[in-house]
C-alpha cells in the first residue's frame, strides 16, 4: 500500500511540472502509516532522503522559503523540503518517536501539520504553480 502511495506522489509531483505557470494553484497528497510496516518503511525513506539522523532537518533550494519546527517529547523526527519558492511550512510534534516529511515543490505551497501520540508517520507532498 504504501509503494502505491509512494507512486501516486511521484505522479503527481510530475504532472505538476507539466501544468502551465499560468494556471495557478497547488496539489498535494499526504500518506500516513497504518501499521509498523509502513511506519518503518517512512522512517527508512526519510533517513535515506535526508543522509542524517538528527530530530529536524530543513533542506532549502529557492528563494522566499520559510520553516518552523516545534517539537515536544522524545525521539521525534521531522524533514522539512522546500525546492523552489515562496514555501512556508509550520509543523508541531508532541508525544515520542513521531516521523513526519513535508515536501513542498515549485512556487507558494503553505503545509501545517501536527502529530501527537506515539510512533506516528506521515509524508506530505505538495506541489504549487
Amino acid at each position: 500500500m504504501l509503494r502505491k502511495a509512494l507512486s501516486a506522489a511521484l505522479v503527481a509531483t510530475a504532472l505538476l511540472s507539466a501544468a502551465p505557470v499560468e494556471a495557478g494553484g497547488s496539489l498535494s497528497v499526504t500518506i500516513t502509516a497504518q501499521n509498523r510496516e509502513e511506519r518503518r518503511a517512512i522512517s527508512r525513506f526519510l533517513q535515506i532522503y535526508s543522509a542524517g539522523t538528527a530530530a529536524v532537518e530543513v533542506i532549502q533550494n529557492g528563494s522566499g522559503n520559510g520553516a518552523a519546527v516545534r517539537q515536544g517529547g522524545r525521539g521525534n523526527r521531522t524533514v522539512v523540503s522546500q525546492q523552489g519558492r515562496d514555501h512556508s511550512a509550520s509543523v508541531s510534534q508532541r508525544g515520542r518517536g513521531n516521523r513526519l516529511g513535508v515536501f513542498q515543490f515549485g512556487q507558494g505551497t503553505n503545509v501545517t501539520a501536527a502529530q501527537s501520540g506515539r510512533r506516528g508517520a506521515t509524508l506530505v507532498f505538495i506541489g504549487g504553480w
